[in-house]
């Protein structure tokens, strides 16, 4: 070991207070990068269980391929894992059955070759029966159970309804698309979904694909969408040996193809692969790509969407932060070091000592700090990440809806720690080094580099000196000394000389400042982002979905025309909620039944600052708008429930003859990147629900302003031109809803939307002649209790028997709710985590930079002391220096802060348009006691330190 080696050494044993308060803001900095980075593995390595739990771990798929395709993905070293799902035919329901069951089904294979402990793709949930398992078995969608089919491509072999254990024959053909204006023809397949547009296109079918016989095995929970293609539609499984996929592949019907699902090595090189296969040159065979990106975003492959554009740039600065706080410990350390012991480092130069050695002291110095606080705050982050995922396992778990996380002590993520920390170090330790290695011997030992006038202080100083003698003392002490006394001009002078402890305390300041008011603001926004408000469904413990199945003795609920028997539904749920009401354990909250109305709403109802309720529904000139808005039926008693809460007036509420509605003002907007709540009404009035008149066929696309004064009419004749009609002549009917009142709330039992909302009793229905298609849905209180919940929905789903004419869907949300108290509890924890560990190191900064600052000025205190100051003057100066480091300090990290803050409002609002920029005042008001806090231990501590040396002591030793 070098002797400047040992120098360093022992320096840092001698100053052991600066030495300890290093290591901790060393050890702190690096537990906090090593907490962070080890929770976003554990974090992220749970998200990719649970999403690849839910739906499956596929990365893309490539749809409609053909026999060179799968050869080439069968043999693509890259391709880890592949499944293919054949498409043999599409299966016509008819016109009779098209308005309950759909028009057409899609006859495809059951995917049974999977992995059992890691499956490419999640298979719908059987709601009866089991899946296929051998040549000859099929499963159907749930909506067809128990129902009898007037004739279709769809047979069972005794006539009777569709149950498990019918033999049936399904009847495969062509679907054909021609577009009128040219001609043009394209077999349509479950690709291209089962919509066309009649203003430019005609359909025909064929049953060319001859059939498949066999037995039902089951039925499975059906809602037609999915993000896999070739899962896509409603669709008939059935079991295959694989010769349904060559069939699929090789023969020469476009209405037949194959779908490969499969996983990569690299998950960035799926996408690409798939997009490689179905856009190749001269292909003949239909095909799309898609890729799984909600399970491949949290592998680091993500779009570029506004949502993640957000999360990187508050993921940037909080990193920034952790980089800036630890920065800022560590340097202050070694510039208050370095610039007190410009003398020592002259003596080594005057002995010969290089500007290399002199930097490499202050290195080694860092090295030595780095070589304990490394590794201790590692230990430290690792250990944090168990304490913290120990005491919220349940919490953490239900962040990811029910996956374990477990600590994922990741070698690279402790590397990537290890070097910033390292980093941080040097960063820290070089500019202090180089100016130690800059300074001459000669200067150095006299002292003149830790001092020198200022600009300011300079004309001051020539000032001073053109004055008349005549002046009195008090004036030439300035303002300080005429405040402070002889104490006060003494620390103005010292504040006005550009000293480098000086700057160094300041700056300490004002960074702890910063990272304390900065950490306030991060824990808003995440808790802002997190969505950590539980409270939104307060009541609600489980839901109930419901719609008509035109199965059981009352089939004519399911009108023809897609419809629903309005009143009739309503009868229905009457019947089943007195049902409902005898359940053990649970206390119903009422129940809805909703359309979607085409609503016309006149000028002066909405607010100005609305400019349009989304971006196809513009505000007509008027100010009227035109689009789309939920009538919610409730029945009786919550209605009147709902009419006593807003302290409205029962006999004008309740009467049958003339409802009036209640319009809610609130509704949520998510186009696909941003997110924001509105408030759109802004005064009552009556809204029209249209019916428009029959157009052979054809519907109206939009209402427009005419150009010659009022409002018309848009469609598209056969050959897709656009058509105008008069507004009069467009629509046929139109129902009144007269709103009445406007609230903020909604009834329990109605749900949030994105959509308008109005409220109107059940007995409305029977006066509503423009009702589409209703669906309703129930709300049951169970006191938050989960396993209640569960509990009443086994005895609902046998009360539910009763009712055929009924399909119901249950959702648990009670557990839903318990989850999302222990999501808000985990993030919240994580967030004070961060902000404690930020503050000790605000803390540690400024108890250290201004401490130190005093401790090594012990001589010049002994010098003041020596010439007369008493201990209260002494105190006075020292009051006054702080006073000045204080606000000055202050005032910077509030300025730093606050420009952090503004930048997460602006990363905010890319993602959440209506969240608002408001001044931290709780965190600066923190800051504020803390950092006085703190400077008042600091000083007392450094105060205590110095009277411990004698006065003849301090002025013939430096401090080392």
């Amino acid at each position: 070991m070098s002797i400047f080696s040992r120098f360093a050494l022992r320096s840092l044993k001698r100053n052991r207070t600066r030495t300890i308060v290093s290591i901790i803001g060393v050890a702190l900095s690096v537990s906090l990068i090593t907490a962070v980075l080890t929770s976003v593995v554990s974090l992220t390595n749970m998200l990719i269980e649970r999403t690849a739990s839910d739906e499956g771990w596929w990365y893309a798929e490539a749809a409609g391929i053909t026999a060179e395709d799968l050869e080439r993905l069968q043999n693509d070293q890259e391709v880890t894992d592949l499944t293919v799902i054949a498409d043999m035919g599409t299966i016509s329901l008819g016109e009779d059955n098209s308005g309950i069951f759909g028009k057409y089904l899609y006859a495809k294979t059951w995917p049974h070759d999977l992995d059992a402990s890691e499956p490419l793709i999640s298979t719908p949930e059987i709601v009866a029966g089991r899946a296929p398992e051998a040549p000859g078995e099929i499963l159907l969608p749930h909506p067809l159970q128990n129902a009898e089919l007037a004739p279709c491509g769809l047979t069972t072999a005794d006539g009777g309804p569709i149950e498990v254990g019918s033999r049936i024959t399904l009847d495969l053909g062509t679907r054909t698309v021609t577009n009128r204006e040219d001609g043009a023809s394209v077999t349509t397949t479950a690709i291209r979904g089962d919509y066309i547009d009649e203003a430019t296109q005609t359909e025909t079918y064929e049953a060319d694909l001859g059939h498949i016989e066999g037995t039902v095995v089951g039925f499975y929970r059906a809602y037609g969408y999915s993000t896999i293609y070739s899962l896509q539609g409603n669709i008939a499984y059935v079991f295959d040996d694989g010769s349904a996929v060559d069939r699929a592949i090789t023969d020469d019907s476009a209405a037949t193809w194959a779908g490969a699902i499969f996983r990569t090595a690299n998950p960035a090189d799926a996408e690409p692969l798939a997009d490689e296969i179905v856009n190749v040159h001269e292909r003949t065979t239909d095909g799309a790509s898609t890729v799984h990106s909600s399970l491949i975003r949290w592998m680091g492959v993500t779009p570029d969407t506004a949502i993640w554009n957000t999360l990187y740039q508050i993921a940037g600065i909080l990193a920034a932060v952790v980089v800036v706080a630890g920065v800022s410990l560590v340097y202050n350390s070694f510039a208050i070091s370095v610039a007190e012991r410009t003398r020592q480092f002259g003596l080594l130069s005057s002995l010969g000592a290089s500007r290399r050695q002199l930097r490499r002291t202050v290195l080694i110095e860092a090295l030595a700090i780095g070589g304990v606080g490394i590794p201790v705050g590692i230990a430290l982050g690792v250990a944090g990440c168990f304490v913290v995922f120990g005491l919220l396992g349940e919490g953490i778990a239900a962040l990811s809806g029910g996956t374990q996380a477990s600590v994922i002590v990741s070698p690279v993520a402790l590397g990537i720690a290890a070097v910033l920390g390292l980093v941080t170090l040097l960063v820290s330790a070089w500019i202090p080094a180089i100016r130690a290695s800059r300074v001459s011997a000669v200067d150095a030992i006299r002292q003149t580099q830790d001092v020198h006038l200022t600009r300011r202080a300079r004309r001051a100083q020539r000032k001073a000196a053109r004055r008349s003698t005549s002046e009195t003392t008090e004036r030439s002490l300035g303002l300080a000394g005429r405040i402070f006394g002889i104490p006060g001009f003494i620390a103005h002078k010292n504040l006005t000389r550009a000293s480098s402890k000086g700057r160094v305390t300041v700056a300490a300041l004002a960074v702890s400042v910063a990272l304390l008011i900065t950490s306030g603001s991060i824990a808003d926004v995440m808790s802002y982002a997190s969505g950590t408000t539980v409270d939104t469904m307060e009541g609600q413990d489980l839901l109930l979905y419901i719609d008509v199945t035109g199965a059981g003795a009352d089939q004519s609920l399911a009108l023809a025309d897609g419809k629903v028997d309005g009143p009739g539904m309503q009868d229905a749920l009457s019947r089943f909620y007195a049902d409902v009401q005898s359940v053990d354990g649970v206390t119903p909250n009422g129940y809805m039944t909703s359309y979607v109305a085409d609503a016309f709403i006149p000028a002066g109802m909405l607010n100005d600052g609305i400019m349009g309720l989304d971006g196809s529904a513009p505000l007509l000139a008027n100010g009227s708008w035109y689009g789309s808005a939920y009538v919610n039926f409730v029945d009786e008693a919550t209605w009147e429930a709902y009419v006593d809460s807003l302290g409205l007036d029962r006999a004008t509420f309740c009467d049958s003859a003339r409802p009036l509605a209640i319009a809610v003002n609130s509704y949520d907007v998510n186009n696909g990147e941003t997110y924001g709540n509105y408030q759109p009404f802004k005064a009552t009035g009556t809204i029209e629900s249209l019916e428009f008149a029959d157009l052979n066929g054809h519907f109206v696309s939009s209402i427009e302003d005419d150009p010659a004064g009022g409002l018309r009419a848009l469609y598209y004749d056969n050959e897709g031109n656009p058509v105008y009609l008069p507004y009069d002549e467009a629509v046929a009917n139109t129902q009144e809803i007269e709103v009445g009142a406007i609230a903020e709330t909604r009834p329990v039992c109605v749900d949030s939307s994105g959509t308008l909302q109005l409220i109107l009793p059940a007995s409305a229905i029977d006066l509503s002649a423009n009702t589409g298609y209703l669906r309703a849905s129930m709300s049951l209180d169970t006191g938050g209790d989960a396993a209640a919940a569960t509990q009443a929905q086994e005895t609902l789903e046998s009360i539910a028997e009763d009712y055929p004419e009924l399909d119901i869907t249950y959702t648990n949300v009670a557990q839903g709710k318990l989850q999302a108290r222990l999501m808000a509890t985990t993030v919240n924890t994580f967030i004070y985590c961060f902000a404690v560990i930020t503050g000790l190191i605000a803390v540690a900064n400024v108890f250290n930079t201004l401490a130190n600052a005093l401790i090594l000025r012990q001589r010049e205190f002994a010098m003041l002391k020596s010439v007369g100051m008493g201990n209260r003057a002494f105190r006075r100066m020292i009051a006054y220096e702080c006073a000045s480091y204080a606000v000055r300090g202050f005032l910077i990290g509030s300025a730093l802060a606050l420009l952090v803050s503004w930048g997460l409002y602006q990363s905010m609002m890319l993602s959440y348009s209506t969240y608002e920029f408001h001044l931290p005042w709780i965190q600066i008001g923190i800051a504020v006691v803390v950092v006085i806090a703190v400077i008042v231990a600091s000083v007392m501590y450094a105060l205590r330190r110095t009277r411990t040396a004698s006065v003849v002591e301090a002025l013939r030793e430096d401090t080392v």
